[in-house]
């Protein structure tokens, strides 16, 4: 039985990362615990050959990851330390799809861009394991000597799902498929490494030479520009973009666009609601012209029980329910994170936001 955390806003105080997790951990720590126990649940019963591994995997991550973000990881060590867990129950809670050859084949998410004459808009949705909808959060953490600002839909545990800072560049993921993974980073502090970063164009260099452990496809955008980036550990390809300069839009579901990729893509276990959400878009997308437009794109019922806010379940599969999303107009500078469905969760729940003198007001 979950416990539900009630989509706290996590504000982070103190002086160094280590002290943010640390915050994190105490105060959710019965949270961290059941999602960690959960996530554990749910990789062995998908794959219990994992069992006699996951200490070999989680260290290989941990070490992979702290090679690469250092002020991050000692972010997740806080949590680790407040929450009174171990690191790999850590590295289960924020990386357990991205395990050797562990597939969930009903994970997916939509993420979406648009840029027209009057609005830079993008967002996605976050569609994972039912269970995981009760502990989702939003992290608040402040600019640093090396980081702006920056707002993350999380779940309690973890360093992010997606986010955005106070230059105006949000960055946000879905998963895809592929044959090729290996231990290394974590997905979530990829995400917020990222968000380091004050536009596209300086994101770009990150999204070339990450050593991540499984594929993914990352949209990275600012008023300008927008970009998808399907990055796996052998290659990476740019497969759907909007130019600075230009109008029009770009989305991505949850199979390989990239024909590099494509060779190595394990299409057996891609999302069976992937086309389907695809074909959506592709009606939908260009009727979107401001920030509650995207928001209804995103919370869309049409072709339900497979639609873009999905509640599907197929019985033969681990269930992806669409457990909350993010949006942002990056010209006006707000937007709004939610958890759950705005029609069929009586829990409901939504956080705006907007930049007032460079920095964050949130507003529940």
């Amino acid at each position: 039985m979950s416990t539900d955390q009630g989509f706290p806003i996590i504000k982070y105080t103190g002086s160094s990362p280590l002290e943010w997790g640390r915050m994190h951990g105490e105060m959710f720590r019965e949270g961290i615990t059941e999602l960690a126990e959960i996530r554990r649940e749910l990789m062995l019963a998908k794959n219990p050959r994992l069992r006699s591994k996951l200490e070999e995997l989680a260290t290989a991550q941990w070490d992979a990851s702290f090679a690469y973000a250092p002020a991050l990881m000692e972010e997740m060590q806080g949590i680790v330390d407040g929450s009174n867990l171990t690191r790999l129950d850590l590295v289960i809670l924020n990386n357990y799809t991205d395990f050797r050859d562990l597939q969930l084949p009903e994970e997916g998410c939509s993420t979406v861009y648009v840029l027209n004459k009057s609005h830079t808009l993008s967002g996605q949705t976050w569609d994972m394991h039912k269970s995981a909808k009760d502990y989702l959060c939003l992290i608040h953490a402040p600019a640093t000597e090396n980081a702006p600002e920056m707002l993350s839909l999380s779940l309690v545990g973890c360093l992010g799902l997606m986010g955005i800072n106070t230059h105006n560049l949000l960055v946000g993921v879905n998963n895809i498929n592929t044959t090729n993974a290996r231990a290394g980073i974590i997905w979530p502090l990829y995400v917020r490494r990222l968000l380091k970063e004050k536009s596209v164009t300086n994101a770009r260099k990150y999204l070339e030479d990450a050593p991540v452990t499984s594929g993914h496809n990352y949209i990275v955008s600012d008023e300008a520009q927008g970009e998808h980036w399907e990055v796996t550990p052998k290659l990476f390809e740019r497969v759907g973009h909007v130019d600075a300069g230009s109008v029009g839009h770009a989305f991505h579901t949850n199979h390989c666009l990239g024909p590099k990729v494509q060779e190595h893509e394990d299409a057996t276990s891609s999302s069976s609601t992937t086309h389907i959400r695809w074909n959506l878009l592709e009606k939908l997308v260009p009727k979107v012209r401001d920030l509650e437009d995207m928001f209804s794109l995103l919370t869309s019922h049409d072709g339900y029980p497979k639609a873009l806010c999905s509640h599907f379940e197929s019985g033969a599969q681990d269930p992806s329910f669409t457990c909350g999303g993010g949006i942002a107009d990056l010209t006006a500078g707000r937007g709004r994170f939610w958890r759950g469905c705005p029609e069929e969760d009586r829990n409901y729940k939504s956080v705006d936001f907007h930049l007032e003198a460079g920095h964050f007001i949130l507003k529940s």
